[in-house]
Parts: C-alpha cells; sequence; structure tokens
C-alpha cells in the first residue's frame, strides 16, 4: 500500500523560502515492514509560488488603497479651507526635519529612515477630525464658548474613529497603527495635560509627539482668524517656554537645532 504526504521544506536557516515535497510512503503489511521515499513535487510548488504571488499583489494593492485613502483626505481638508496645500507640505516638512534630528542624537530610539518618511507623510492629516467641525466655529475670531471648545476637543476622536475606515491588510498594519496615533493622539503633551486622553509622557507614542510639536509650532508661525503670525524665533522660544505645553526634554532639544537650520526659517517665514 502507497500513501502520499506533503511537506514543506526550509531551504536556508537563514531564509523564509521553502519547497514542496512529495513523500511516498510504502507500507508491506505481510512483511510489517514501511518504506518513506522523497520526492520534489514538481506540481505543488508552481501552484503555491503562484498564489503567494497573487497574495502579493493584493497586499501592494490595498497599500496604494491606503495612501490613496490618505491623499484623498489631505484634498478634502485644503477643499474645506481646513488646510492649505502648503501648510500640509509645512506639517510634513517640519515633522521630517526634527524626527531626522531624533534619529542622529538617539539612536538608542531605533528611528529608521522608513519610519520617518512615513510620519512626514501622514503628519497632514493629524487634524481629519475637524471636517466634522462647524466651519464657523473653526473661523470664529472671537473667543470660543465652553460648548464650542468642547466640539473642537472632539476632533482627535472624530479623527482617530476615521483611521479605522481605512483599508487594512498585511503590509499597512503599521501604517493603520500610525494614523490613528498620529489622529489621535497629537494633542497629548508630556506631562499628562493635554487631550483627549490626558496621557502622560512616553504613553503618548513618538509619532504623535512629534507631529503635536511640528502642529503647535506651525500654528504660532501661520496666520488665523483668531491671531497673528509671528516669527520662528518667537514661535520657538513660545514653545521652549512652554506656550504650547509641555514636550520631553529631548524632543524640544531636537525641534530646537532643527529650527536653527536656514531651510527650516525660510519657510516659517
Amino acid at each position: 500500500m502507497e500513501e502520499e504526504l506533503f511537506y514543506r521544506r526550509v531551504e536556508s536557516q537563514q531564509s523564509d523560502a521553502y519547497v514542496w515535497v512529495k513523500a511516498i510512503r510504502h507500507i508491506d503489511e505481510n512483511e510489517h515492514t514501511a518504506m518513506i521515499t522523497l520526492h520534489q513535487e514538481q506540481g505543488v510548488y508552481p501552484r503555491i509560488l503562484s498564489m503567494k504571488q497573487e497574495l502579493d499583489k493584493k497586499e501592494k494593492a490595498i497599500t496604494r488603497q491606503y495612501w490613496d485613502t490618505v491623499s484623498l483626505l489631505s484634498n478634502v481638508l485644503e477643499h474645506n479651507q481646513l488646510k492649505e496645500a502648503d501648510q500640509q507640505d509645512r506639517i510634513g516638512y517640519y515633522t521630517k526635519q526634527i524626527y531626522r534630528q531624533l534619529q542622529k542624537d538617539y539612536p538608542e530610539y531605533g528611528i529608521t529612515d522608513e519610519e520617518i518618511e512615513t510620519i512626514a507623510h501622514l503628519a497632514p492629516i493629524h487634524d481629519i477630525g475637524k471636517i466634522r467641525v462647524p466651519i464657523e466655529i473653526l473661523n470664529k475670531e472671537g473667543k470660543l464658548t465652553e460648548e464650542e471648545w468642547n466640539i473642537i476637543r472632539r476632533h482627535p476622536l472624530v479623527g482617530a474613529e476615521m483611521t479605522k475606515w481605512f483599508p487594512k491588510g498585511s503590509e499597512t498594519k503599521q501604517l493603520n497603527q500610525y494614523s490613528y496615533e498620529i489622529c489621535r493622539h497629537h494633542h497629548e503633551r508630556y506631562d499628562g495635560f493635554g487631550y483627549p486622553d490626558g496621557l502622560k509622557g512616553e504613553e503618548i507614542p513618538l509619532c504623535a509627539q512629534v507631529v503635536g510639536l511640528a502642529d503647535a509650532y506651525d500654528a504660532l508661525v501661520s496666520v488665523r482668524p483668531y491671531k497673528r503670525k509671528i516669527t520662528s524665533k518667537e514661535a520657538v522660544n513660545m514653545i521652549l517656554d512652554g506656550a504650547c505645553g509641555a514636550f520631553s526634554k529631548q524632543l524640544l532639544q531636537c525641534f530646537q537645532k532643527a529650527s536653527m537650520k536656514r531651510e527650516w526659517t525660510e519657510k516659517a517665514d
């Protein structure tokens, strides 16, 4: 009697690559013996390879859909005059420069170039929750009422919920986490006096800390219906003095270094 078995054989200990192998078990019931012979299975492996290629193709399509969604939301923010195109570019730029300085000064953080590029591209959608805030509240010149302020303070929660509908796949798992954390936690502050969750210290994801600082700085150097534009130097000093809430010592040091570069000041002023 013969019985066919199939199993995967790893090609090397340093690789996830494998091949499918067919084993045939020969059993002689009269002699009470069994023998197994191994055969390279040429038919199974091509089918498995084809399935893997198809899965890879689908994952790449999901990743493209993810970034298309991010781009669409950025355009919606611009169309609704919640964020100007150049402002979105600035947020991404400031985020990238602060991250690069962190990578250089604190290698123990393990920040990769890919992480920097990813967070910089996601930074412009940090305020997508404001899509649900009435424009008259966002552009109000006078002091906000308590009710209006409560509506605005909900935008991180609204934005985070929106990210849950972003395309999901095995390759976008980290992207989905970044986008959620940035939207929900960019108004948290290191001393625990931010919102919406009152996170403290390193409870706040690093991506949200950096984007939150970049956002605070950009708000100071930009014109708003309720405030004048100030210089980059003034904005940096205000943030270092705690005018925009508490940030970590390491983050502030890197922010200060990054803001001294000529390209940074030209973009801000």
